[in-house]
């Protein structure tokens, strides 16, 4: 059967299980799968807030201590990763507690407006808005 005679949506169906046979085939010794590995690619350049950045999502996503910025080990696998550094570039637990608030201030406001543009119906006097969140505001502080 030509492929031009086959509808598209039957064609893209069997070109994806060809794909994946094509993905899970054996190698020639019949033993092992072929793995499909996708690469991905990291910063290009050293920056002293990618560090920051890199160091204090580590921290906060895998439930570590405080305390891993200021570990000799940790460091020394930072420096190894760029030999270049010095300790002025690594940051340390006070440094990491403080980009981990100031981000989490940052995704709380931008969470709040979120919320109140999606709750407040708009219009097109800003009077309104205006005093839509004032009176919010002191319901909130009553």
């Amino acid at each position: 059967i030509n492929h031009w005679a086959i509808p598209r949506p039957i064609w893209r169906v069997m070109e994806e299980e060809k794909e994946a046979a094509a993905r899970g085939r054996l190698t020639k010794k019949q033993r092992q799968q072929q793995l499909d590995f996708k690469t991905v690619t990291g910063p290009r350049e050293f920056t002293r807030a990618g560090t920051l950045h890199a160091v204090t999502k580590l921290i906060a996503t895998n439930n570590q201590p405080l305390a891993l910025a200021d570990n000799l080990a940790f460091r020394n696998a930072l420096v190894s990763m760029r030999p270049k550094s010095t300790t002025s570039d690594l940051p340390s637990s006070h440094d990491v507690k403080v980009h981990l608030h100031n981000e989490f201030v940052k995704h709380m406001k931008k969470l709040k407006e979120e919320i109140i543009v999606s709750n407040f119906p708009l219009q097109k006097n800003p009077n309104t808005l205006t005093m839509y969140l004032t009176r919010r505001l002191q319901e909130r502080y009553r």
